[in-house]
């Protein structure tokens, strides 16, 4: 059984085994490495649209998953990361990269929710106790100055946790 993430890649959503995503990561990051500053952005943008536009055009549907295979594929295409230069800096993989799914965002809970999940949200992004952040938003509310307005504000403003 393999992880597989959903991740960005192009302003185009994919959904890629894990192995598949580290190899693109560490992809990604040696260009990196070899681009000047001044065109870092732009560079890259570029051949992640590329990127998107080959799993797009061998992938039969949405739900299909990027693999190994494919990576490799859409790499061999662009070129190696030896095409855009030299390397400006050295890169060191000591540490994996972290999926997508382990960034920290900030939604409102569906699983912890009483009034609209703000709480739950918070306490999930802060990595704290759901009771805690309840307790802390009551006295708040009633003790502290803030209005049920910010509540409210917050619960427009942030999205809902997708299922």
């Amino acid at each position: 059984m393999k992880k597989a993430l959903y991740v960005n890649i192009g302003s185009v959503g994919f959904t890629i085994d894990e192995d598949a995503y580290q190899t693109l990561d560490r992809y990604y990051a040696d260009i990196r490495s070899r681009l000047y500053e001044s065109d870092k952005q732009e560079i890259m943008e570029d051949i992640e649209a590329r990127t998107a536009d080959i799993f797009r055009e061998n992938l039969n549907h949405a739900a299909q998953v990027v693999d190994i295979r494919l990576v490799k594929r859409a790499i061999a295409i662009i070129g190696s990361a030896d095409t855009f230069g030299e390397r400006k800096y050295d890169t060191d993989y000591t540490e994996p990269p972290r999926p997508t799914s382990e960034r920290r965002k900030l939604y409102r809970s569906r699983t912890n929710s009483v009034i609209g999940g703000v709480c739950g949200g918070l306490a999930d992004y802060f990595g704290i106790d759901v009771a805690l952040v309840r307790l802390l938003m009551f006295l708040l509310i009633f003790f502290g100055g803030v209005s049920l307005w910010v509540y409210i504000i917050l619960w427009i403003v942030i999205p809902a946790e997708q299922w």
